[in-house]
């Protein structure tokens, strides 16, 4: 059984830990809703995207606190990510019944985003974890435990 830990995100995890305040784009989405999870014994807390308005903005034009986001299909299957219009590189960790599916590293690509690579378009998930590149330490097989 999937376990909800109330564990905070680690200060390495800031995806906008700078000396000086980080102005957001206005084209950012921020999301509310957040959920605990656990991957590789390493605690998260991330942004919930579970609509598809959300999932498909994710993290396009964010620059700040980008901690982690989690993007939840409306049932298995797959579910590309692209890197269009990211600020920074991020790591695309796919989950799918409870353990890591695979880990790939995704380059922001400039709009237009026709010619932006995906990555996850062909392997089943349950959700798909977005975090900043080099922010988790997580390995294909690896246990992941979320509600």
């Amino acid at each position: 059984m999937r376990r909800l830990l109330a564990v905070g995100l680690s200060a390495s995890l800031l995806g906008c830990a700078q000396a000086e305040p980080c102005e957001e784009n206005l084209g950012a989405q921020t999301l509310d809703e957040r959920i605990q999870l656990v991957v590789a014994d390493q605690a998260v807390s991330a942004e919930l995207a579970d609509d598809e308005v959300e999932r498909e903005r994710g993290w396009r034009r964010r620059s700040c606190n980008r901690e982690a986001l989690l993007l939840v299909p409306d049932r298995p299957e797959p579910l590309a990510v692209w890197g269009c219009e990211l600020a920074q590189a991020i790591d695309v960790i796919g989950l799918h019944e409870g353990t890591v599916a695979y880990v790939q590293r995704l380059e922001p690509c400039e709009a237009p985003c026709g010619g932006c690579p995906t990555v996850g378009d062909d392997i089943t998930v349950d959700g798909v974890l977005e975090v900043p590149a080099g922010a988790l330490d997580v390995e294909v097989g690896d246990a992941v435990d979320w509600p």
